[in-house]
């Protein structure tokens, strides 16, 4: 036993689990620094050691075990930082199952968090200091949430706890449920054990070549298995630090990031396409003409298709700050798969396949063309790592397919996870797959296409009908649920939710039957409104075209399923019969200045029109003032970017909470006028 009063394992190559890496990293390096936290400023907030990281942890598991027991569930609601790791690193070293999730909001439809709170059926709850009194009053307006026996608070400490008394943790046993985004009717919590952990890690650290010396910024939600397992848990399995940035931080002030990876020279950081989308847009040349990106040797992209566009804009915008175009590596993951299938490694740069999309489809052989008109580009989501194997299938009859054939994904390792909590019929479907020709197996169905090449994996596209937008995921069953109930004219089960690629971006296309009696008594604006606003406040997406169609339109099979490929190949023709359509504008006007006038509460009611007219594509004087400024459509990205950019326009200092709480534009207009730090703007 050691200093730490934790025993200590004889070899490190003995370890199997993850809470033995977490114990090996207390023991060998107690004062290396391994999280810290920042504020907007860049400032350190807090600064944990692995030894205070584990000892926290072990007080956190303590007082779960009071009350709870192994294979219990406990729900994790804190938004990330110090708290969010010490609780997540508390719960699996107790043997309690975690169970992070996204935090509820005020006076908004929390179907996805509720939903997750019914699915897993925790006993216990983790909360902060920032989130209790919320979560609390959530808790006391349920009526289903008896089975919570009680929240522990989780406060960062000087105290230390041995690891007595903690159970024994094997490698089969299950860590924590990641639920899958998007999911909202009914939500799939994947059972991710402590070997799926460890050999994910093991994929990770050897895909990127880390080792102890890194250093990673991140500004991706801990919730979703990107944040988590990429860049929270990687650098304690590797033994490196971890520079943590709030994701509205972030949205606010994108040049934060650089800001800190110059600061702390750090060497992997991680970003899903919008990301950078995200920072080529937003980031000026005087916001970051001093930072230095030179350290980076690793920019993971993954979490959704990497546009080869993107990547060169990135890189060409940043090459003044010493940012090298072969630090960026795409991967191929999901959360089935604990996080990471395949990926470029250090020693490769990004490679692209020019494909001819007329003659791209299932079980076909990709073409490569010249041909500007006809191509598309797939970007290599690289080679698989420690002993994985990938198989590109026919999706009906699972035979194999030779290289260089569009088919469905299976992968075969030992990070794909144990199956679906409480759903044994998917989970058989999904995670018990076998080849037909030589029976491998059991292979996890990812539901994506692909074809390999050069033995490098490309993926094309999704066999389910999942929807990526903005690093926001979407299941088109669920949206058309919501869509068809949100207007009294809309019709049930008529509609069809599907995307489109518009300048290099996804997007969110909804088509929706209109009831016979209303065909000649509609209100358009109230119909685009009421869609907006129910896409927006359930999924938190906004919607980029809307299509009102008669009735008997949509394309169904014979037995009435929705046929969402078909629909999306006739607006894509022109070929629906449309009632009326409506499409997100594309100019961004330059929203007037309020110079030199007195502010007052109308200025900056008008401001926000004016300001929202321009982002979401809509005349602003449509906009009326007692308007719920949400049922405009705004994602929690748009939402924050206003927040900034009021707050900077008018020396307020209003939160993006505040469009929660004082819902329509009149009421945030006066808010920010009282929270107004001087009378004029000049």
């Amino acid at each position: 036993m050691n200093k730490l009063g934790i025993y200590q394992r004889a070899q490190a190559d003995c370890i199997t689990t993850f809470n033995e890496k977490i114990i090996d990293r207390a023991t060998r390096t107690p004062n290396k620094t391994v999280f810290i936290q920042l504020n907007e400023a860049c400032e350190e907030t807090s600064n944990l050691s692995y030894r205070k990281l584990i000892h926290n942890s072990i007080g956190v598991s303590k007082q779960l075990l009071e009350h709870h027991k192994k294979g219990d569930r406990c729900l994790i609601a804190i938004p990330g930082g110090a708290e969010f790791i010490t609780a997540f690193l508390g719960c699996i070293l107790s043997g309690i199952i975690a169970v992070p999730t996204i935090l509820p909001k005020r006076n908004k439809p929390n179907s996805r968090f509720w939903s997750i709170v019914q699915d897993s059926h925790p006993v216990c709850m983790l909360t902060s200091n920032d989130t209790r009194e919320l979560v609390e009053s959530q808790l006391e307006a349920s009526e289903n949430t008896t089975h919570i026996k009680n929240i522990v608070n989780v406060e960062i400490s000087n105290t230390e706890y041995p690891l007595y008394g903690l159970p024994e943790i094997h490698p089969d046993d299950i860590a924590f449920l990641q639920y899958t985004s998007g999911s909202v009717g009914r939500p799939k919590g994947i059972m991710v054990s402590q070997k799926n952990l460890f050999h994910n890690s093991g994929i990770i650290k050897r895909s990127f070549n880390h080792t102890s010396k890194l250093v990673s910024v991140s500004w991706l939600p801990p919730f979703h298995d990107m944040g988590l397992i990429g860049c929270m848990l990687q650098p304690i399995f590797v033994g490196g630090v971890t520079i943590i940035i709030q994701p509205t931080d972030f949205i606010r002030n994108p040049s934060l990031w650089f800001q800190a990876i110059s600061k702390y020279k750090a060497t992997t950081v991680g970003c899903p396409n919008f990301g950078l989308d995200y920072c080529v847009e937003k980031i000026t040349e005087p916001d970051v003409n001093t930072m230095d990106l030179s350290s980076l040797k690793v920019l993971f992209c993954g979490s959704e298709p990497v546009r080869e566009n993107s990547l060169r804009s990135f890189a060409e915008k940043f090459s003044s700050l010493n940012f090298k175009n072969e630090v960026f590596l795409p991967c191929y993951g999901l959360a089935e798969a604990t996080l990471m299938v395949s990926g470029i490694s250090q020693t490769e740069e990004p490679g692209f396949f020019y494909a001819n999309r007329i003659k791209l489809s299932v079980n076909q052989i990709v073409v490569k063309t010249s041909d500007y008109h006809n191509m598309i580009t797939y970007s290599s989501c690289g080679r698989t790592w420690n002993h994985t194997e990938v198989f590109i299938v026919d999706p009906n009859t699972r035979a194999l397919l030779p290289e260089n054939m569009v088919g469905e994904v299976y992968v075969m390792n030992d990070s794909v996870c144990k199956g679906y909590w409480n759903k044994p019929e998917e989970t058989d479907e999904v995670f018990n797959a076998f080849t037909k020709d030589n029976h491998k197996g059991p292979c996890l169905r990812t539901g994506d296409l692909g074809f390999l090449s050069n033995n490098q994996l490309f993926i094309t596209g999704r066999l389910k009908e999942l929807i990526i937008v903005r690093g926001v995921n979407l299941i088109p069953n669920d949206i058309e649920n919501v869509v068809d109930k949100c207007h009294p004219a809309l019709q049930g089960n008529g509609c069809a939710v599907f995307s489109i690629e518009h300048k290099n971006n996804e997007q969110l296309v909804v088509v929706q039957e209109i009831k016979r009696v209303y065909i000649n008594n509609f209100n358009q604006d109230e119909i685009v409104q009421a869609i907006q606003s129910a896409v927006a406040e359930h999924f938190d997406a906004s919607v980029y075209a809307i299509v009102v169609i008669y009735p008997m339109g949509l394309p169904k099979t014979t037995s009435g399923k929705i046929q969402r490929i078909e629909c999306r190949k006739l607006y894509l023709e022109d070929n629906l019969r449309i009632v009326f359509s409506w499409q997100r504008e594309e100019h961004i006007q330059e929203v007037d200045a309020v110079d030199a006038v007195t502010v007052t509460p109308g200025s900056i009611m008008n401001w926000i029109k004016n300001w929202l007219g321009a982002k979401l594509g809509i005349d602003p004087h449509q906009i009326k003032s007692e308007q719920p400024i949400l049922s405009l459509g705004l994602d929690s990205i748009t939402a924050v970017e206003l927040e900034s950019e009021l707050n900077a326009r008018f020396m307020t200092d209003i939160f993006v909470g505040d469009f929660f709480e004082n819902n329509t534009i009149e009421c945030i207009a006066r808010v920010a006028f009282k929270n107004c730090l001087q009378e004029k703007v000049t």
